[in-house]
C-alpha cells in the first residue's frame, strides 16, 4: 500500500561515481543521501515544468484541482504558498506561475496594508 502522503517510491541506479559524489555531498550537509537526491529530482523536474520542457498533463475533469482548493483555501485565511506549491499548481492548471505568484504577492501586499491599518500607523 502506497501512504499518499509520503508519494511513490522508485528505485534509482546511480554509476559509481556519481553515488559516491551524492554521498559526499550529503554528508557535507548534514544530510542522507536519500533525502538529498529527493531533493535534486523534485527540483529539477520543477525548474522544467516552469521552463515548459515537460508538457502540462491532461485535462481529464472540468472540476478544479484539490490544489487550487488549497491555494485559495490558504490564501483566504492569509497565508502564503510557497513557490514550489505554485509551480506545480500553475502546471496543472496550464497558467503561468508567475500569474499566481502575482496573486500571491497582492495578498502579501494587502494583509500587510491592513496590519499597518491595525497598528495605527
Amino acid at each position: 500500500m502506497v501512504n499518499k502522503d509520503r508519494g511513490k517510491r522508485i528505485f534509482l541506479s546511480l554509476p559509481p561515481g556519481i553515488l559516491e559524489a551524492l554521498e559526499r555531498w550529503a554528508e557535507s550537509e548534514g544530510n542522507r543521501p536519500t533525502s538529498l537526491a529527493n531533493w535534486i529530482v523534485e527540483t529539477a523536474i520543477r525548474e522544467a515544468m516552469e521552463a515548459g520542457k515537460i508538457p502540462p498533463k491532461e485535462k481529464t475533469s472540468s472540476l478544479p484541482p484539490a490544489d487550487l482548493k488549497a491555494f485559495l483555501s490558504q490564501l483566504a485565511c492569509g497565508e502564503l504558498p510557497t513557490n514550489g506549491q505554485l509551480v506545480t499548481l500553475a502546471h496543472d492548471l496550464g497558467v503561468e506561475t508567475e500569474v499566481l505568484m502575482e496573486l500571491r504577492d497582492r495578498v502579501q501586499r494587502a494583509n500587510g496594508k491592513k496590519e499597518k491599518q491595525a497598528n495605527g500607523t
